[in-house]
């Protein structure tokens, strides 16, 4: 099986200044996000979004809120595979986007998975708060 990373995720208070680090001193330029419904942005290098950060004051400082991964299998092989070892996940859905992501939680860390070459008719619902990770 073959694991590409895909994206970072921060939780953030507006002024916790790792905007200014990302955008301001780093170079990365903000882009395009789906309409979730929560504030935050995705933080692009090029056309890839590296940087994904929720934004809310009830972050007193920056933490990471999970790790993203694509993997080279589809959901049916990923969601079985999870259910063989025991692993308790989550199924979501992005707004308006055929991606699916599978979040998991070992210990203090997120992961969420996204499978490939999924139908275009997935119904999952939608990520909605960090807090429903963990």
């Amino acid at each position: 099986m073959a694991m590409t990373f895909n994206h970072l995720n921060l939780l953030a208070s507006a002024d916790s200044g790792i905007f200014t680090l990302l955008v301001d001193t780093l170079g990365l330029e903000v882009g395009q996000r789906p309409d979730f419904p929560f504030k935050g942005h995705w933080l692009y290098q090029g056309d890839k979004a590296l940087v994904h950060i929720i934004e809310s004051q009830a972050y007193q400082e920056c933490q990471l809120g999970h790790l993203a991964f694509e993997l080279n299998m589809n959901l049916q092989e990923l969601t079985t595979k999870l259910q063989q070892s025991a692993i308790q996940y989550s199924v979501k859905q992005v707004p308006d986007s055929e991606i699916v992501q599978v979040f998991v939680r070992v210990g203090n860390m997120v992961f969420e998975l996204q499978t490939l070459n999924e139908p275009r008719n997935n119904q999952f619902p939608i990520f909605t708060q960090h807090e429903e990770l963990v």
